[in-house]
């Protein structure tokens, strides 16, 4: 019997451990465990409706020790703080604070990324970041009282990436509907980039459609602005400009944490990316693998892999496929990335997406719904059809009865 841990409870490490789970725990074949801090599972590319207030954590969050108990994995609520190659150990820290050790056959680092603020002075101080459930709950919590305030509340976000675009996009559309209740509290939205567009790793023609979405909106778009400093309720631009704001977001570029640099020897990249070969498994030990954000993984063409949710899921399935063939002593294949394209949100009820390698763009409420199914699909690889089609009548029925977002305006 062989020991199999997953660090990382995100939308790859959670769905490796289920496909895992269910394949081996269940025959009591081999051990799965789960080591990750939080309690419950969010899935990322939805932080930005945590932040909003329009995420409905009731249906769509996720209970690790549920879920763990459903299929036959075990759940640590741990987080990793060293490792050890030649014992084969991993260093955890519980929530209390105490350490531990935990013995493997085989490691997968499943950590994910966090905004990268390019050491850019003051933005550690005077920003919020999305990177977790916990920070975007820290941001709905500052945003909730400019929703209650009266007049113009103005709120800057700097980056415009698929999260930067979401959150302006979606708290543009709860001031919306918040002014349909003939309340006078209004968000004033500016979204900073650095690069010329907004989605500037996405095809051109998206930008387009995305940008003219978000000034229907009414949210400002600042291309072509680099921000120099952060202060207290407002940034400074390389061009010497203050913009001010009531509450400042920070959601441009990645990084992956510190400590991934100092894990025993393992080797990374300047983002601290883990360096792995094409099978995802590291430079520098057969034993321990890395999937989703935190992986750097060569592809045939010399490309990466993109730091992309669908690459993480992709990344998920293969290495679930590939465990069971190392298990039974076959060699293990090395894995591809296939795009299956891009779909942003711009509201919660419109969105534009790029497919066929970016041949096709199309936008409207259908897109939107496509975006949705991609949620829901997750979600059917965590539960099963039969549960996500009792959530998506739930939330339905629930969205016909309760406000658009989630604390009531009096």
């Amino acid at each position: 019997m062989s020991r199999i841990v997953v660090v990382g409870g995100g939308a790859a490490g959670l769905e490796l451990v289920t496909r895992l789970g269910r394949s081996f725990a269940r025959r009591r074949e081999h051990e799965v465990i789960l080591v990750e801090p939080a309690s419950h599972h969010y899935w990322k590319p939805r932080l930005h409706e945590i932040a909003a207030g329009t995420f409905d954590d009731e249906l769509d969050a996720v209970s690790y020790l549920q879920h763990a108990y459903c299929n036959q994995y075990q759940y640590l609520q741990a987080s990793m703080s060293g490792l050890n190659r030649n014992k084969k150990q991993l260093e955890i820290r519980n929530v209390d604070g105490d350490i531990s050790t935990l013995d493997y056959d085989y490691l997968v680092i499943a950590v994910g990324a966090v905004s990268n603020d390019f050491k850019t002075e003051g933005v550690s101080e005077h920003c919020l970041f999305l990177d977790s459930a916990e920070q975007a709950q820290q941001a709905w919590d500052q945003i909730n009282p400019l929703l209650r305030a009266q007049g113009e509340q103005h709120i800057s976000i700097v980056g415009a990436g698929a999260t930067g675009v979401e959150l302006a996009a979606e708290l543009a559309k709860v001031s919306e509907k918040l002014g349909r209740y003939r309340h006078d509290a209004k968000l004033r939205i500016t979204l900073i980039e650095a690069s010329q567009r907004v989605l500037p790793a996405g095809p051109e023609c998206m930008s387009e459609k995305v940008q003219q979405a978000l000034l229907k909106h009414g949210v400002e778009v600042r291309t072509n602005t680099r921000v120099k400093r952060a202060e207290q309720g407002k940034l400074i631009t390389d061009s010497g400009e203050v913009i001010s704001a009531d509450l400042q977001l920070w959601a441009a570029g990645i990084k992956c944490a510190p400590w991934l640099a100092e894990l025993d020897g393992l080797e990374v990249n300047r983002l601290n990316q883990l360096k792995v070969y094409s099978t995802l498994r590291t430079t520098r030990d057969n034993a321990v693998f890395v999937i989703g954000d935190s992986a750097e993984c060569p592809q045939p063409d010399g490309s990466f892999v993109p730091p992309r949710a669908q690459a993480a899921n992709q990344a998920a399935m293969h290495l679930a496929r590939q465990f069971k063939r190392l298990l039974k002593g076959k060699s293990i294949k090395p894995f591809v990335f296939h795009d299956g394209g891009m779909v942003i949100a711009v509201g919660h009820d419109y969105a534009v997406g790029s497919l066929m390698n970016n041949k096709l763009v199309l936008r409207g409420r259908l897109v939107r719904n496509l975006y949705d199914t991609i949620f829901r699909l997750h979600q059917r690889i965590l539960f099963g059809w039969g549960r996500v089609t009792a959530l998506v009548v739930l939330k339905r029925v629930k969205g016909s009865l309760n406000p658009f977002y989630k604390n009531n305006i009096s």
